[in-house]
Parts: structure tokens; sequence; C-alpha cells
């Protein structure tokens, strides 16, 4: 049996479920939207709670951000999928290059912890060896040059020279 929907049709409404939603994790503000609209609520209403929550410090995407960034960058995924991924999340691309810049993340530091981690000190003997392990940086976010400087230093560590 499916469970019905409850359409929130007041601000008490929507504050509840907005407070079961942020109880679990963070949601950007955009993401909280749509989920109301989804429910029916009336967009003036959405915006007044929404803008109590966020004043109340329940709701907030700088915090969203700073969580997401040191989450994705402790798996090993570089700045370009992160990026990619706040976007998705409807984040203000000038908050998302604040927190990355205010990070202080190096990202040939994080590329090459992953590819150690991913590799080991296996060095590739073939060139579709090579391109694949290449492939597979790229999609994890990194840029060319983190992944050639992972690929270089992954048996010695650049900060013993």
């Amino acid at each position: 049996m499916r469970k019905t929907t409850k359409i929130i049709e007041s601000a008490a409404d929507a504050r509840s479920y907005l407070f079961d939603l942020l109880a679990r994790r963070d949601y950007t503000r955009a993401q909280l939207v749509q989920k109301l609209m989804q429910r029916g609520c009336d967009p003036v209403i959405a915006t007044s709670v929404l803008d109590s929550l966020e004043s109340d410090g329940y709701q907030s995407d700088r915090r969203f951000v700073e969580s997401q960034v040191r989450q994705r960058t402790e798996q090993g995924q570089g700045k370009r999928k992160i990026e990619f991924e706040l976007r998705n999340k409807g984040v203000d691309n000038a908050l998302i290059q604040e927190v990355l810049d205010s990070e202080n993340v190096d990202p040939k530091r994080v590329a090459l912890d992953y590819f150690k981690r991913r590799y080991g000190q296996s060095v590739a003997q073939t060139q579709n060896e090579k391109a694949k392990r290449m492939r597979h940086m790229v999609s994890r976010g990194f840029s060319y040059d983190e992944i050639n400087y992972a690929q270089r230093y992954q048996i010695d560590d650049p900060e013993e020279f």
C-alpha cells in the first residue's frame, strides 16, 4: 500500500516538515524549496518559512557547502566534481568558490592521496593501463595537472625531497 503525501497548507505544517528533514541532514535552500513545492506548498509560505529557518540558524547554505567540501575531499573527489554536485543542488557559484578557497585544500595533495589509496605502489606498465587510470581520476573530478602530479609522486612522497 502506497503512503499518501500530505499537502502542506500552512506555515506551521511547512515548518514541521522542514524540521523533520533538517533533523536528518543538511539541505540547501533550493532543495528545501523543491521539496515544499512537491508537497503543494504556497511559494509565499515557503519563502517566509525558509527565511525564518535561515535567520534562526537551522538552515545554512554555507554550512551545507562546507560540510560537502570537507566530506567529498576526504573521499578523494576533485574540485571539479565537488563544484558540479553543489551547482546541481542549487548552490550559488560565488559561495562555492568562496568556501573552496577558504578551506585551504591542496588539490594536488588530494589527488596524490587518493591515487595512492586506489593504486598503491603499482606503476602502470602499459598505455592502456595509464589511460584507464587517467579516465578514472578525471571521473573523480581531478584536472590533468593534478593527475600527472599524483602519477609522478605516487611512490615517493614529494615532501621528502
